[in-house]
């Protein structure tokens, strides 16, 4: 499949994350057409190496979610690790941000 261009204005929902401990913003834009969450951004206020990581994270999701992808389908894959309660949280913070995308959708 190839991947669909989004026009410029299109609309979105901005989102306050955390993952373990690190706050981040999260928005997912929506194609006006299909109303399907098709792009991802996200930052954080500490930049460095995890504001690089995530944004090459939203990167792919983007494309992924451009090509076809189902919004829920990106997190079902991704790494999960007992947090400090013994609960499962996402490996990293790219699980967090396809939660988010998933719930979105």
């Amino acid at each position: 499949m190839t991947r669909k261009t989004l026009p410029n204005r299109r609309p979105s929902i901005t989102v306050e994350a955390e993952w373990s401990g690190h706050p981040f913003t999260v928005t997912v834009g929506y194609d006006p057409e299909t109303g399907k969450a098709s792009e991802v951004f996200a930052d954080t206020a500490k930049g460095g190496q995890m504001q690089e990581t995530i944004r090459d994270a939203c990167v792919l999701a983007s494309k992924l979610l451009q090509h076809g992808e189902e919004p829920a389908d990106l997190p079902k894959s991704l790494g999960r690790v007992p947090d400090y309660t013994g609960a499962e949280d996402y490996a990293s913070p790219i699980g967090k941000i396809a939660e988010i995308v998933a719930g979105a959708a």
